[in-house]
């Protein structure tokens, strides 16, 4: 009988400490249930304003992507007009060229060589005039130029030696300026190379804040419903834990009405 005594006593002391911890829980759970409102309510509201931000941040991101692009299309055109316009000037220059080291100086000596032989002719020219006009017979005045027909043309012919060096000098200038420009062009075809490969970088980065901004609209979206519905399942939460206190009371008022019965069972025994 003494042990259905003492099981009976830890029936009662266990039913207190439940009834005790249930009645706490019930009242505790109504009594936290605005400030844990709040909280969630309170991060939720955090949560929706920081993806707020990274909207803004990605579609400032979009544009500078976009104006970006824009620039990078435009200097790759630009790139590559000026390398098109410089292939376009090397015919002109292989002319130039061209002209300078073999037409023009051929051009020349072939003068020289006419104005050398005119020169000759012009020499006996000036000698028969001098000595026809020299005759005392003759009414003619005597044939005396300030600067005789053969003369001329030497001085013509020597001036033209100038023009050699003069030649030599624009040839090696085209050549170099030739030499640099074709420099210059494989340096643009560089540029226009790395530019288009910017530009798919940059759709392949265009693409990538797309597809954020599609999350980010559809993660807002689903934080906005969970503010809306933070309250109604946190007093479904509440009354669902109300709901278990109240069994756990009810469970734990059975198990103290069992230990009375083993207690007084016992008295009645003895």
């Amino acid at each position: 009988m003494f042990l259905r005594r003492m099981i009976g006593i830890l029936f009662v002391i266990a039913a207190v400490a439940g009834i005790i911890f249930s009645l706490v829980g019930l009242v505790e759970t109504w009594r936290y249930r605005p400030v844990v409102t709040k909280i969630v309510t309170d991060n939720l509201a955090l949560v929706d304003q920081a993806l707020s931000t990274t909207q803004d941040v990605l579609t400032i991101v979009d544009q500078a992507l976009q104006t970006t692009s824009v620039d990078v299309v435009s200097l790759q055109s630009t790139t590559q007009a000026l390398a098109q316009a410089i292939h376009t000037t090397n015919p002109m220059l292989d002319s130039l060229i061209s002209l300078t080291n073999k037409t023009i100086p051929a051009a020349v000596s072939a003068t020289q060589t006419s104005l050398a032989s005119a020169q000759s002719s012009a020499l006996l020219i000036d000698n028969v005039l001098s000595t026809l006009t020299s005759l005392p017979f003759l009414p003619v005045a005597a044939y005396k130029p300030d600067v005789p027909l053969h003369t001329a043309l030497g001085q013509v012919s020597t001036s033209l030696d100038t023009l050699i060096p003069s030649l030599a000098t624009i040839n090696t200038s085209l050549v170099d300026g030739q030499t640099n420009l074709g420099v210059v062009e494989g340096e643009l075809t560089k540029i226009s190379a790395t530019t288009q490969g910017i530009s798919s970088t940059l759709a392949s980065g265009q693409a990538g804040i797309d597809q954020y901004k599609a999350v980010t609209t559809q993660l807002k979206k689903n934080v906005e419903a969970a503010q809306h519905a933070a309250q109604t399942w946190i007093l479904a939460i509440t009354w669902i834990m109300s709901l278990v206190f109240g069994w756990l009371l009810v469970a734990q008022l059975g198990l103290g009405l069992q230990g009375l019965d083993f207690i007084r069972g016992s008295r009645i025994a003895q």
